[in-house]
C-alpha cells in the first residue's frame, strides 16, 4: 500500500472517530492559522471545505440536482451533499475505500469500483465533482469523461503542481496546462477560478504540531515502556518499524513546501453551447 493511501486512510479514520463525517480531504481556514493548533480546529476546516464546496456548487447555471463524485473516497462528501437534497453517486479506484462509503450513504446509492479514465456507465449527470481528485487523473482523458457525463459543468476543489514541479504523466500538472487542455478541448468554460492556497495550508501546519508534539512523545514513552516489561517484543517492533517511528518527531517542512510547489485551486467550469 502507498503511503499517500495510508495518509488518506487514517485521515478519513482520525475524522470519522472524533466528529462523524470520515473526511479525507484537507481543512479550509479562510482566517489563517488558528490560535489553537488540534484535531478539533482541523475538523472544523474540513467541514468548512465541504460548505465552501457545496457554495461553489451552488453557482453552476441551471441549477444542480445529479452529481458525480470523482474520486469519492470514504463518501463523507457524497453523504454530506445527500442530506443536502443531491442525488450523488460515486466513483473511485479504492475498493477499501468504496466500502466504507457504501456502509454510509443510503441503499442503492451507486458506487462504482473503477478509475474515471476507464468508467463507464449510461447515466447522465448535472455536474461532475472533483474534490481533491483531479490531480490523480490524466488531464486530457479527464475533461474528456467529464465532458461525456456532465451536462451543465465541473466543480474541481484541488491543487495543481507549480512550473517546474508538475508530473510528466499527465497527472498532477500546472494550473496553465489545465487552463490550456480546457480551452483545446472547447467543451467547458471557466465560471469562477479562486487559488485559495494560503487557506489549505494551515492544514500543515496542525498535521507537523499533532505529530511532533502529540503523537511522537507518545510513541516514543510506548516504546520505552515496551522495552523495559517486553523486551523481546521491543526488538521484534523495532526490527520492523524502528526507522520509521524515528521519523515520527522530525520536521517535515510540509507546511512551507506546500505552497511553493502547489497552488491549492477552487474551479468551476460550465458546459458551452453547442
Amino acid at each position: 500500500m502507498k503511503l499517500k493511501s495510508v495518509e488518506l486512510d487514517l485521515t478519513a479514520l482520525m475524522s470519522e472517530v472524533m466528529f462523524g463525517h470520515g473526511y479525507a480531504h484537507y481543512g479550509y481556514f479562510p482566517d489563517g492559522v488558528p490560535e489553537v493548533l488540534s484535531a478539533a480546529a482541523l475538523g472544523t476546516a474540513q467541514h468548512a471545505y465541504f460548505e465552501r464546496l457545496e457554495q461553489a456548487i451552488g453557482t453552476v447555471p441551471g441549477g444542480v440536482a445529479r452529481i458525480l463524485d470523482v474520486g469519492s473516497g470514504t463518501g463523507a462528501n457524497a453523504r454530506a451533499l445527500v442530506g443536502r437534497g443531491y442525488d450523488v453517486s460515486c466513483v473511485s479506484p479504492s475498493a477499501q475505500m468504496n466500502e466504507m462509503a457504501r456502509a454510509k450513504l443510503p441503499e442503492g446509492t451507486q458506487v462504482s469500483d473503477a478509475t474515471f479514465e476507464a468508467f463507464e456507465t449510461g447515466d447522465r449527470y448535472d455536474i461532475c465533482l472533483f474534490a481533491e481528485s483531479f490531480h490523480y487523473i490524466d488531464l486530457e482523458t479527464g475533461l474528456r469523461q467529464a465532458a461525456r457525463f456532465a451536462d451543465k459543468g465541473v466543480v474541481i476543489f484541488d491543487y495543481f503542481r507549480r512550473p517546474g514541479y508538475e508530473h510528466g504523466d499527465g497527472t498532477r500538472g500546472t494550473h496553465a496546462a489545465f487552463l490550456e487542455e480546457v480551452s483545446r478541448q472547447g467543451v467547458f468554460r471557466i465560471l469562477s477560478d479562486e487559488d485559495l492556497t494560503e487557506a489549505i495550508t494551515p492544514t500543515f501546519v496542525i498535521h507537523e504540531h499533532l505529530k511532533n508534539e502529540k503523537v511522537a512523545p507518545f510513541v516514543q514513552r510506548f516504546r520505552a515502556a515496551l522495552k523495559a516489561e517486553y523486551p523481546w517484543r521491543a526488538w521484534a517492533l523495532e526490527k520492523m518499524l524502528g526507522r520509521s517511528l524515528d521519523k515520527l518527531g522530525r520536521r517535515t517542512g510540509r507546511a512551507e513546501t506546500f505552497g511553493r510547489e502547489h497552488e491549492y485551486r477552487l474551479i468551476v467550469l460550465g458546459k458551452t453551447a453547442r
